[in-house]
């Protein structure tokens, strides 16, 4: 699949409507940045922290950044 190519900003903001779909974006630490393409050619990482800790049984936000690794790639 190729992918799209996208801006920071707005990959900052798909992140944020994708997590905003699994609870408050108050309970999330997002970070994202730029970096060499790795072995699958995807030139971005994030990590994203629950602030809710890991006591949540909620884990459905896991897959978030690998779904949209697959999708986007910065411009």
């Amino acid at each position: 699949m190729e992918r799209s190519r996208i801006d920071i900003v707005a990959l900052d903001l798909l992140l944020e409507e994708q997590l905003a779909k699994h609870g408050s974006l108050k309970d999330f630490k997002l970070v994202v940045w730029r970096q060499e393409p790795d072995a699958t050619g995807c030139n971005w990482n994030a990590r994203i922290d629950s602030l809710r800790g890991y006591s949540s049984s909620d884990t459905s936000w896991w897959d978030v950044v690998p779904r949209m690794r697959e999708r986007f790639n910065l411009i």
